[in-house]
């Protein structure tokens, strides 16, 4: 048995968002344009949107699908141009839909800044604040209001079978499905803003079993690159070429149980590393390539590095693949993936959840054993003169029993802009079978907790 391992935070109950699902809820994904709202799927066939401001709800959307609706993914905003916010919600109906809410953001939530915190309002279409607060004197929003307020705009068909995930790549222009049938595909948006025009450009086949998992990395200099994780225990990678045709460059192995979550290494701790090894000159196309992150039923937490690639060799100068059929053209070029490191074992059951916080760069994880564990990475030293600088990751926290006797089904850190929250404080919110969904906060573990066995957990 490994020795005991003195844990540095404790994992604090904050909230819960209310009201909270009749049924399992499976995920919740924070809004990635700084507007202060969670989106939650459930087995009700609905998507619940909270306010992260005071934990209630916000708005839903539901009478679309016939099943349960499993993901839900927001569509990120690239430039300062009005648009109106996006969803997308993949369902156990095998169907995607799109949906966006009718008033322009920009004008429907925005972020005032008063006595230096975050606080959220929403702007009706006459221009004044809109009230969070029922009749009754309590904070929560009407259930029905969600009706008025998001559009079910598209239902996306191709799936044979229930819809496992869905995410939007880094700029927006592409969205990604994978599915029970074992098949990812990626659709594009090809008509003008609030259109609802779009195109499947590909879809992907080379998973053996039902693939669970899909998860962008952001345009490298060679193309959003997207990762896809499945029940035949592999994590693959998947890009585009320059005239549209989709394969995949790479097949990481290594899992000896189903692929439960993705994570890409968030481009500030990309950069946290480089500068503290004074590999970064300010380009980020010359950086190394962000890592990868996966968790599985094996009950490891992997993370895989690219091994870099010698160049192609010269070919002649009549070589081109233009006006060659695509059936002609060689293949891509493989990339070779390795995996860098393994995380502390700290669960006991299949790791459905993980997320790597684009503050802090830590990561926390959950399980179908109910614990939610938190883990950071560090820097150990050169093992030689000139040599490379080693990291290790230690666990730093851990909570079990968060919903109770109920499996939690995903974890994310989040941004808090609730009343009393420092700047650019995170939360971590966790989603689970009872249909709740939580807010944690971290605090430090006082020494003398640490010296009288207060806070410690055997890893190995």
């Amino acid at each position: 048995m490994a020795k005991p391992t003195p844990l540095m935070l404790r994992i604090n109950h904050l909230a819960d968002f209310k009201p909270t699902a009749m049924s399992r809820a499976w995920v919740s994904i924070p809004n990635p344009n700084d507007i202060p709202l969670i989106a939650t799927a459930t087995s009700e066939k609905s998507v619940r949107v909270y306010s992260l401001r005071n934990f209630t709800l916000h708005s839903k959307m539901d009478k679309a699908h016939e099943r349960t609706v499993k993901s839900v993914a927001w569509k990120p905003t690239t430039g300062k141009g009005r648009t109106k916010m996006s969803l997308a919600t993949g369902s156990f109906d095998s169907t995607m839909g799109i949906w966006q809410r009718r008033e322009q953001f920009g004008g429907e939530v925005a972020s005032n800044s008063m006595d230096g915190e975050d606080q959220e309002m929403e702007i009706t279409s006459s221009g004044k604040p809109k009230s969070h607060r029922n009749t009754d004197g309590s904070d929560a929003e009407s259930e029905s209001s969600g009706e008025e307020e998001w559009e079910y705009s598209i239902v996306l068909e191709g799936h044979d079978s229930e819809i496992k995930c869905v995410s939007y790549s880094p700029s927006g222009q592409y969205l990604a499905s994978c599915s029970r049938d074992k098949s990812i595909w990626v659709w594009e948006e090809i008509g003008e803003d609030g259109d609802d025009e779009w195109e499947t450009v590909a879809v992907l086949q080379e998973h053996e079993a039902d693939v669970k998992c899909v998860a962008w990395r952001k345009d490298d200099g060679n193309g959003e690159l997207l990762a896809s994780g499945s029940y035949d225990d592999t994590v693959r990678l998947w890009r585009g070429d320059e005239d549209g045709e989709w394969s995949s460059v790479a097949a990481l192995e290594g899992h000896e149980g189903t692929v439960w979550a993705l994570e890409w290494e968030p481009e500030a701790v990309q950069k946290l590393f480089a500068n503290s090894t004074g590999q970064d000159d300010g380009d980020e196309y010359s950086r190394p390539p962000k890592r990868l992150m996966s968790s599985s039923a094996d009950l490891t937490i992997r993370v895989w590095s690219k091994t870099p690639t010698p160049p192609p060799p010269n070919r002649p100068s009549y070589f081109s693949n233009a006006g060659i059929p695509s059936t002609m053209r060689p293949g891509p070029n493989m990339e070779t993936w390795t995996c860098s490191a393994t995380l502390p074992t700290a669960h006991t059951l299949p790791i459905y959840s993980i997320s790597w916080s684009p503050l802090s760069g830590r990561v926390c994880s959950t399980s179908s054993d109910g614990f939610i564990v938190v883990y950071e990475e560090r820097t150990t030293g050169r093992t030689s003169v000139g040599g490379a600088i080693e990291r290790e990751w230690v666990v730093i926290g851990v909570l079990e029993g968060a919903h109770g006797p109920y499996e939690v089904n995903h974890v994310t850190w989040a941004k808090r802009y609730d009343p009393g929250s420092r700047p650019n404080e995170e939360m971590i919110i966790t989603t689970g079978d009872d249909g709740a969904v939580r807010a944690w906060f971290i605090t430090d573990i006082p020494q003398a907790g640490v010296e009288s066995g207060i806070g410690e957990i055997t890893i190995s």
